[in-house]
């Protein structure tokens, strides 16, 4: 993150604190997108949940507007802090996004509060078919990380030797499966002596 941006970020959270969280919501509507993700940085440190949970309650009420990109905020950083009532407006989102890595934005909060198992099938194809690999596969990548189950690992496996993969892509499937075995390390025994190989000579940051 940038030093500048960052020294804003951290001038928020320890001057203003819980009190800057209003006007912090309302700078989610701004045009430039460096104050939208300065907004929505404090707001994940400042743990927000129940404000966002409110806004995004409203805004589902009145009506949300096809690829709103301040719903897509809120919905990532709900997703970050675990929001698990969001689900259902979640689920309704998806149809409102004509953009690819918008929806993936959703799927992976929806991941990230133990929807994922529900979306493998979704991802599997989207990280396979040649129309949707290319342009969203690392982003795929990075949802599957987030789903602990052993059936990510497959279809991480599955791509990681598809001889069609982009290899910048694969460098993000094998962080993904990394992620995953972190987390569980049983599955270092689904993962297979050649990717852990190839995991090893990766310096990760």
């Amino acid at each position: 993150m940038d030093e500048d941006r960052e020294k804003i970020i951290r001038r928020i959270v320890e001057e203003k604190g819980k009190e800057a969280i209003p006007t912090l919501i309302k700078l989610l509507d701004d045009e430039d997108p460096e104050v939208k993700e300065i907004a929505a940085e404090a707001l994940y440190r400042l743990e927000a949940r129940e404000e966002l949970y409110q806004e995004l309650l409203r805004r589902w009420r009145e009506g949300i507007e096809e690829d709103d990109v301040t719903v897509l905020y809120i919905v990532d950083i709900l997703g970050d802090l675990g929001e698990k009532r969001a689900k259902d407006i979640f689920y309704s989102l998806i149809s409102k996004y004509t953009v690819e890595e918008a929806v993936l934005v959703i799927y992976e909060a929806l991941a990230k509060i133990g929807e994922g198992e529900k979306l493998l099938d979704v991802l599997e194809y989207m990280i396979t078919e040649d129309s949707y690999r290319d342009s969203y596969g690392d982003l795929v990548a990075m949802v599957l990380s987030y789903i602990d189950h052993p059936r990510s690992i497959e279809i991480l496996k599955k791509a990681y030797f598809d001889e069609k993969m982009p290899d910048e892509i694969r460098e993000f499937i094998l962080r993904a499966m990394k992620n995953l075995i972190d987390r569980n390390p049983t599955f270092v025994t689904r993962v297979g002596k050649d990717i852990m190989q190839d995991m090893g000579r990766i310096t990760w940051s």
